[in-house]
């Protein structure tokens, strides 16, 4: 005797699991802009401002394709300064203010990435 079983919403839950990469994705890209722009931002509260123009020099940059985030100064008239200022020289003590911005938005991260893929996902978040 021959047993039959019938899957119901076999179709909606394939669907569903093809949404996956792609919310994935969509959320790192949520999280590493949401991640550069909390270390940006408190990078910028921390610089020393003489004549501003480091603070003004800080940024981020986000690549979607890569997956990558980075916040820095790319400026060449401020690149070198920056590092005086972040690890300081002979005659200048240290000030740091981009190591502790990363350092402060690190646990956000997972967190945030979680909460990224449960709302694309339709999980609520």
């Amino acid at each position: 005797m021959a047993q039959r079983a019938r899957l119901e919403g076999l179709d909606r839950a394939l669907r569903a699991v093809g949404r996956i990469p792609q919310a994935m994705r969509e959320a790192r890209t949520e999280t590493l802009q949401e991640w550069a722009g909390a270390v940006e931002e408190g990078a910028k509260a921390r610089v020393p401002r003489d004549t501003g123009q480091l603070h003004d020099a800080i940024e981020q940059r986000v690549n979607d394709t890569y997956g990558r985030a980075e916040v820095g100064v790319w400026q060449d008239d401020q690149l070198e300064y920056s590092l005086h200022v972040e690890k300081g020289t002979s005659s200048m003590s240290d000030q740091p203010y981009l190591i502790p911005a990363f350092d402060e938005a690190r646990p956000q991260v997972t967190r945030t990435y979680r909460a990224a893929v449960r709302r694309r996902l339709g999980g609520g978040g």
